[in-house]
């Protein structure tokens, strides 16, 4: 169940929605109650699972994140 980021047009308000497939032509904003919104771009929507449990799991060396 994928939570998405949405934008609305009108007021400018970010916000969270979890959708569920079919459900995506009913978001509106919760501040103004429009329907001009847009998905917005997050790293969870082009990252793959894979990617996530290689920089969890990476036992390197290095100095830096861990």
């Amino acid at each position: 169940m994928p939570i998405f980021e949405y934008k609305c047009n009108q007021c400018k308000k970010e916000f969270e929605k979890l959708v569920f497939s079919g459900e995506d032509k009913d978001i509106f904003c919760p501040e103004c109650k429009s329907k001009d919104v847009g998905k917005k771009m997050s790293a969870s929507s082009f990252m793959g699972s894979s990617s996530l449990g290689t920089c969890a799991t990476s036992s390197s060396s290095s100095t830096g994140f861990s």
